[in-house]
This record gives C-alpha cells, sequence and structure tokens, in this order.
C-alpha cells in the first residue's frame, strides 16, 4: 500500500526530483535515441496496409493512455493545468486521428502536425523535460508517460516522413497554422477563466528568456509563443526537412 501511494504520489523533495541534465536524464535521452533507432530501422519494410494498422494502433493508444492519465489527475484533484489537453505536444493525440480523415483538408492537417511539429517538439521535450524529470523521480507514471508519449510523437513523424506517406508543402502550412490558432483560442479563455496555461499563452515554464520577456510585456509575450508554435516550428522543421532531402539527393548523385 505504501508502494501504490508512493507511485501516485506528486509532491517530492529535490533529492528525490530526477532533475534535468542528470545522470538519470541523460540516461533517458540515451534511451529515446537507441529505441527510435532501433524501431526506425525495423519499420522499414512496412508495407502500406501494415503501416495503416499502425497508424489505428497509435492512434488509439495516444487517446487510451492520455484517458488514463487525465482520469488519474482528476481522481487526485490536481487543477486543469496537470490534464487539459491544450498543449502544443497534446494536439498530437487529435491530429493523429484527423491524418485519418477522408478529408483532404484535415488529413493534411493532422500530417503537418505530425511531421512538421511533433517530431522537433518531441526532441525539445526530451532535451528540456521540464514538465516531467524536472518536477518527478525517474521512475514515477509521470515521467514514463511523457516519455512514451514524446517518444511516440518523434517516430510518428520521422516513420510517416521516411516511409513517404505524407510530403510536406509551402501551402501546408496555412493548414497547420489555421490549427495552432484554433487551438490558441480556448486555451485563451481557458487560462483567464481557470488560471491555467494552455498553449503556455499565460506564463513560460522555466524558460529564463521568455521569463523575461513576459515580465515586459504579456501581450507582446503571447504573440510571440503563438508566432513561435503557429508558424516558427512548422518553417523550422519544413527547413530541416528540405536540408535532409537536399543532401540525401546529392549523395545519391554522387554514387
Amino acid at each position: 500500500m505504501l508502494l501504490a501511494t508512493k507511485f501516485f504520489y506528486d509532491h517530492f523533495t529535490a533529492d528525490e526530483i530526477c532533475g534535468m541534465y542528470t545522470v538519470g536524464h541523460f540516461c533517458s535521452m540515451a534511451a529515446f535515441a537507441v529505441l527510435l533507432v532501433a524501431a526506425l530501422w525495423c519499420s522499414r519494410k512496412l508495407t502500406e496496409r501494415q503501416l495503416d494498422k499502425l497508424h489505428w494502433i497509435i492512434a488509439i493508444a495516444t487517446v487510451c493512455l492520455e484517458a488514463v492519465k487525465i482520469t488519474l489527475r482528476v481522481i487526485k484533484g490536481q487543477g486543469a493545468d496537470d490534464w487539459m489537453p491544450l498543449y502544443y505536444c497534446s494536439l498530437f493525440m487529435f491530429a493523429i486521428w484527423a491524418a485519418k480523415s477522408k478529408n483532404t483538408v484535415l488529413q493534411r492537417t493532422g500530417y503537418a502536425y505530425i511531421t512538421m511539429g511533433g517530431v522537433l517538439a518531441a526532441l525539445a521535450f526530451t532535451v528540456y523535460p521540464s514538465t516531467s524529470l524536472a518536477l518527478f523521480p525517474i521512475w514515477h507514471p509521470s515521467s514514463f508517460h511523457s516519455f512514451i508519449y514524446h517518444w511516440t510523437m518523434c517516430y510518428t513523424g520521422l516513420l510517416f516522413l521516411l516511409k513517404k506517406r505524407y510530403t510536406p508543402t509551402v501551402k501546408d502550412s496555412i493548414f497547420y497554422t489555421a490549427f495552432i490558432l484554433l487551438a490558441c483560442i480556448p486555451s485563451y479563455f481557458l487560462n483567464e477563466w481557470l488560471g491555467t496555461n494552455c498553449m503556455f499563452l499565460h506564463y513560460a515554464f522555466k524558460l529564463p528568456v521568455l521569463d523575461q520577456l513576459l515580465a515586459f510585456s504579456h501581450p507582446l509575450y503571447m504573440a510571440v509563443v503563438i508566432l513561435a508554435q503557429a508558424v516558427g516550428m512548422y518553417w523550422l522543421n519544413f527547413g530541416l526537412y528540405r536540408l535532409a532531402v537536399c543532401l540525401k539527393n546529392n549523395k545519391e548523385k554522387r554514387k
């Protein structure tokens, strides 16, 4: 009983928390990288039918894991900020289903977020896990959930690109931006009404540069955060993608 209680406990001392850039954090990053490379290698010969089945499995599993997390946090009486699925990475749960839509716009919107938003966001979280390892021990359910969730985001986005299930375009940036802005609208009102920090619009989370910007001007802070998520993330990912394609094409030409 004591172990079960501790397993779902959320308040730990500084000595109990894993922390960032510690041995535990570096081990988690190494595990993330090794498992990612191994999974992509094992997935290289997936057929379109197998890839479609895997898409369904990921979509269903993601929703189930999020439902369990939200239920547990609501039962424990935690605030809306701890379970509200309206953060940048939370949008993967909606995008993975949108990508299964028969509607072309919804489908491309989902794929655009998964590949041009999710991959880099997942990697960034792994390097800077301020909402998991900075708060919990490495063995805590919240740490495990964050690891699995963000690993799945990264794997799915890279897999879809490598298997050419989706090819990003300039036009798709419009769908992506609309998707992010659509999430920002309810986030703003929820933040005002409940004091949450959905889409990180209310305050910066352990990022000194953004903290300084917030102290200077909250409207300016929100504008920067919205632009970074709704525009910057897509074009940064798109630029890296195009660079990778160019390098691959040049390498093939030299053969």
